[in-house]
């Protein structure tokens, strides 16, 4: 069998490869491209993933696996935007109708667009900081209940 060798042919053959298979390593995509006649190496596989902006997406469990990019589902996207909340949140406190969460340092701006993606009810409008977020809720009874589900989140 001759091996084949075209860019082309190869990222799509990648593309293929990753929309029928769960792939988490370059080593695992070198080897189903070897045995569709590929004659490649994981360095070449590594610059084919570069050169396709290829991402990795949360897969079943804490495995990650190869997706193009805009290729995420919901599902994907609510579990990105969940990590994000349960890495850098440090506390969530109630002041009235305002939801106060400190974050690590630098990860306020990010919670706060997991917030607004993640869609919960009855947010009037989240602004913040550096490690800072201040969310204005209808009234204290939303705010309360907005806490106990970011903790839940969260935790």
């Amino acid at each position: 069998m001759q091996a084949k060798s075209s860019k082309k042919q190869r990222h799509n053959a990648i593309i293929d490869i990753i929309s029928r298979n769960s792939i988490e390593t370059q080593g695992q995509l070198t080897h189903h491209l070897v045995a569709k006649g590929y004659d490649v190496t994981q360095a070449t596989v590594s610059r084919d993933i570069r050169e396709l902006k290829l991402i990795k997406i949360t897969d079943k469990g804490d495995k990650y696996r190869y997706a193009m990019p805009g290729k995420e589902t919901d599902a994907d996207i609510r579990l990105r935007y969940t990590a994000v909340l349960t890495h850098a949140v440090i506390t969530i406190q109630c002041a009235q109708n305002l939801v106060v969460v400190k974050t690590i340092p630098g990860s306020a701006q990010g919670c706060a667009m997991a917030i607004e993606t993640l869609e919960f009810d009855n947010i009037v409008g989240v602004i913040a900081g550096d490690d800072t977020l201040f969310i204005a809720m209808k009234n204290e009874k939303e705010a309360i209940t907005f806490s106990e589900k970011l903790m839940a989140v969260v935790n």
